[in-house]
């Protein structure tokens, strides 16, 4: 006789198993998603015996009430969503606005029922761009968002809306946006499409992000593959500056969520950060929809936890330390060196060789130093007692990560390096314990020297205007004529006319921001007493440029001038000369002929040969 309660198992698994295999069947489009240029009769198959087949055309997730698919769709405007989530106020009434009208594609969302009405078959979602429907995204690729209303705009427990969690009292800080946590994760589907058609099509979570982007109209959101939903990664090559191909977690930042309304200052901070020696993030504007309603322009870019560092970085997350500001917060891992490297640094003298030689051994020099010099050239307004990031893997040597530029590059005269050594009673946006780093470690000749001539080789490479300038020149290129569609959905910027204003503005800030930079530590390096010889001075004819070598006694800011035989000046580059050696690179196209160095009394003459 055999066992009963084992039968009884085995009975139960078999049936999950069935279950599951069921659940498992799929409907078939006889087209996927993405960009077509004119509409078509689109089939929907199932291989399940006597099912039936009920989609929807708003994003909602179906059931067997909805529409009965019975022969071929012709996709038209009739398909269009009809619900008009963009009328919804989903942020404090003050700062929304109502369109007149908006763009909208066609989503079906299907799967397939038994005869009872049950679900026997997982949700298949795809998003029809029809260009001669009017989807035009101007060359950009698409994000298309799917997910049920009422997740996303319900009182109760919607994440896009003010909600049951807002205060008038305080519209800056409260509403069902600025919930965290995974209780306010929400299922939904993301596709992303290339103009090509390949991207991806996928179930993931999706939660509001940020600080200022969670309450504004055009919501910040970040999106997490998770194994429950299907996948557990995003894999798709989706930024031509990196090789990686597949990403735990992304974020989807919209154009306004910067204070300028150029919109890509963080985007164009990123790319020029990517330069130096920094973890960065890469982003790509997309034009976004949400439940087949146009929502804008966003850009698409890596979060910086954990995930990014394993993927990046090639590091163990199980043995990751990342702090998220200045204050020691832990985002991952623990704080506890952190917390002591702050102490110790706190409590010690660094014109002493020997604790300069420590902190040393605990930070990554290098990249400390391109870290506060790309801040610090960037004016961002939210450093340093904001937007700080900096991680180790075990006890390793601490490095920095740049992120969120959303508020840098617009005053070009700010004086960022008093900013990054202020040591006074105000909290925001520096505060004493935000500058403590740079603020000891350059009182140490060896980390000045080093910080000043990096500074001025930077300045005169990658964070120079014809190092820069292809960025913006990009940025107003690629998102020109999407711009209008922006403009018509919410409002900002005011008038693509004005965003073109706008982008140029960055362009500008770009091209005079080392003049401040060098007045601004002229303050601080200025100095009549000094040593000063130029060693060396190598010509380049086919770089067209001229490299002097200098050694000083001091840090100071001088220009060096090049002269001709007959004693005219021919051309004049600001520059900061550390302690020790320095070397200059000059920007310059000489003919052949004998020529002159000149830096304050001191000059060298040198000949070039073409």
């Amino acid at each position: 006789m055999g066992n009963p309660f084992r039968t009884s198992c085995i009975a139960i698994f078999v049936l999950i198993a069935l279950a599951k295999a069921s659940f498992s069947q799929e409907i078939v489009f006889s087209q996927p998603g993405g960009f077509y240029d004119n509409a078509f009769l689109l089939s929907l198959s199932c291989s399940t015996d006597g099912c039936s087949i009920h989609y929807t055309v708003n994003g909602n997730t179906p059931t067997a009430h909805d529409l009965t698919y019975n022969s071929p769709i012709a996709l038209d405007e009739s398909l269009f969503p009809s619900s008009n989530i963009y009328t919804i106020v989903n942020c404090p009434e003050n700062e929304w606005f109502l369109p007149d009208s908006i763009q909208k594609c066609i989503v079906i969302r299907a799967a397939a029922f038994d005869e009872t009405g049950n679900q026997i078959g997982k949700v298949v979602t795809n998003t029809y761009l029809i260009q001669s429907l009017g989807c035009n995204t101007h060359g950009l690729p698409v994000v298309s968002l799917c997910a049920d209303s009422l997740d996303l705009f319900d009182y109760e427990r919607g994440i896009f809306v003010p909600g049951v969690t807002f205060d008038p009292s305080n519209p800056n800080e409260t509403g069902n946006y600025y919930q965290s946590g995974r209780e306010w994760e929400r299922p939904m589907n993301i596709e992303f499409y290339e103009l090509d058609n390949t991207g991806i099509n996928q179930q993931a979570g999706l939660r509001t992000h940020g600080g200022n982007g969670r309450g504004i109209q055009q919501k910040c959101m970040k999106i997490y593959a998770r194994n429950e939903y299907g996948k557990k990664r995003f894999k798709h090559k989706f930024f031509e500056s990196i090789t990686d191909t597949s990403f735990k977690h992304l974020v989807l930042k919209p154009l306004t969520a910067t204070w300028f309304r150029a919109g890509v200052n963080d985007h164009i901070c990123n790319q020029i950060a990517s330069q130096l020696n920094l973890e960065t993030l890469a982003s790509r504007p997309v034009a976004f929809y949400l439940n087949g309603e146009y929502w804008g322009i966003y850009f698409i870019h890596e979060k910086p936890d954990e995930r990014y560092l394993e993927t990046h970085c090639h590091v163990d997350i199980e043995n990751v330390n990342l702090i998220e500001s200045w204050w020691g917060e832990c985002e991952a891992g623990t704080n506890d060196s952190f917390l002591e490297l702050y102490d110790y640094i706190y409590n010690n003298d660094f014109a002493d060789p020997e604790a300069y030689t420590y902190v040393a051994s605990r930070i990554d020099i290098d990249n400390f130093i391109d870290y506060q010099i790309f801040e610090i050239f960037t004016a961002n307004l939210d450093w340093p007692a904001n937007n700080m990031r900096c991680w180790q893997e075990g006890d390793g040597r601490w490095r920095w990560i740049f992120f969120d530029g959303d508020i840098a590059l617009i005053k070009k005269e700010f004086d960022a390096f008093a900013n990054a050594t202020y040591d006074g009673p105000q909290a925001y946006p520096s505060n004493s314990r935000a500058t403590l780093f740079l603020r000891k470690l350059i009182q140490n000749e060896t980390f000045e020297a080093a910080f000043i001539n990096r500074f001025n080789q930077l300045l005169h490479s990658a964070l120079a205007h014809e190092s820069t300038k292809p960025f913006t020149d990009n940025a107003l290129e690629t998102l020109k004529g999407e711009m209008p569609n922006q403009v018509a959905r919410f409002g900002n910027p005011e008038s693509a006319e004005l965003w073109e204003g706008h982008v140029r503005y960055l362009d500008e800030f770009l091209s005079l921001r080392a003049n401040y930079i060098y007045e601004q530590l002229g303050e601080y390096y200025l100095s009549d007493e000094y040593e000063l010889t130029i060693d060396a001075i190598y010509p380049s004819p086919a770089q067209d440029e001229i490299r002097v070598q200098v050694h000083s006694d001091k840090t100071i800011l001088t220009d060096i001038q090049i002269f001709d035989i007959n004693g005219r000046l021919l051309h004049t580059t600001p520059s900061a000369i550390g302690i020790g050696e320095t070397e200059v690179t000059l920007p310059i196209h000489l003919e052949s002929g004998v020529y002159v160095v000149k830096i304050r009394h001191e000059s060298l003459a040198f000949v070039v040969i073409r």
